[in-house]
């Protein structure tokens, strides 16, 4: 068990005003905000999907050239469909960005269909664009298709809206990769974070959390000798940063170096606070500790932090859904 990045998914609605009576204005807002909610259900659905291999594409799209065939983490700044059941009419359609602040974005715009000669039209749109925007904020690497040029043309929509200047970074060359390679890292594609992430290390190796940054996407894309390669030097400077102790000790266990790793999670651990967020980290850390001395045959160490394992974690937490499963 890793401590990997939460996958939250944020709705952002924003109001827009209008010229009319108040109590008239209240009440629509209020239709609105019900609207917003059931759609974004249906979004949060839409984007849970995250296996490719698992999804089939239907004729009609594909007869249009719409395919579920890349992850979000391929279509920044990019307009796609989000996936659908097969008896829905209708394509739910946005705009993907990275938001500087607060890393990808999906912003909703509304619904097309495909008629029988592949043609896009814009269907029904039960959320009123002029009344608000409704956006979520994605940390999940869902599916989606791609809208072909042709979409554009005939759904007369821009290579890009008008409001993404808005969202132009402003931060140093360095800064950015760092934060492009953050968010990437986030969404789950280390692979295309280590583009920004390694070239902002070698102009800058002591920019701000490029090194754990770095080190993080090392582990995640299966280069555990590149994350120790990197971390340790900066981990020796900085003892007391607990995230990067634990991304050093499970490059140890991706290496099957057991023996390191059971000091080093050690170490980690006595990082922990003892708020109830520490305890679920040193319970998680308990556990792969636990699992770093089994490899070892060291049953006693084994059973010992085991034990430690679930003695501290919190209710409701991953380790403790562990050794109760089905509790609520």
């Amino acid at each position: 068990m890793r401590l990997v990045r939460m996958a939250i998914i944020y709705l952002i609605l924003s109001f827009f005003a209008a010229a009319q009576d108040p109590t008239t204005q209240k009440l629509d807002s209020a239709q609105v905000d019900a609207l917003a909610r059931q759609i974004s259900s249906e979004l949060l659905t839409a984007v849970q999907y995250s296996n490719i291999g698992n999804v089939d594409n239907d004729p009609t799209g594909e007869k249009a050239s719409l395919r579920y065939n890349v992850h979000m983490s391929d279509c920044e700044n990019r307009w796609v469909a989000l996936y659908r059941n097969a008896e829905d009419p209708n394509y739910t359609y946005g705009f993907v960005y990275i938001d500087p602040q607060a890393g990808f974005t999906f912003h909703y715009f509304g619904r097309f269909m495909i008629d029988d000669d592949a043609n896009y039209h814009m269907a029904s749109n039960p959320f009123p664009p002029d009344k608000a925007s409704l956006k979520i904020r994605l940390e999940k690497n869902g599916i989606a298709a791609l809208l072909p040029a042709r979409a554009l043309e005939q759904l007369q929509l821009p290579d890009k809206p008008e409001w993404l200047k808005y969202y132009e970074d402003d931060a140093d060359p360095i800064t950015h990769k760092v934060n492009w390679g953050f968010f990437y890292n986030a969404l789950g594609d280390s692979r295309r974070a280590l583009d920004y992430l390694e070239s902002a290390y070698k102009e800058q190796p002591d920019a701000p959390r490029v090194v754990f940054e770095l080190t993080y996407a090392y582990n995640a894309a299966g280069r555990p000798s590149d994350a120790i390669r990197v971390a340790k030097t900066e981990f020796t400077k900085n003892p007391k940063d607990e995230l990067l102790c634990r991304e050093i000790a499970f490059a140890y266990i991706g290496l099957k170096r057991y023996s390191e790793a059971t000091p080093q999670y050690q170490s980690c651990i006595a990082l922990c606070a003892d708020s109830e967020t520490g305890m679920a980290e040193k319970s998680e850390l308990a556990m792969n500790l636990s699992a770093a001395y089994g490899a070892l045959s060291d049953t006693a160490n084994r059973d010992t932090w085991l034990e430690k394992a679930k003695n501290w974690a919190p209710k409701g937490s991953a380790v403790y859904k562990h050794f109760h499963p089905g509790e609520e």
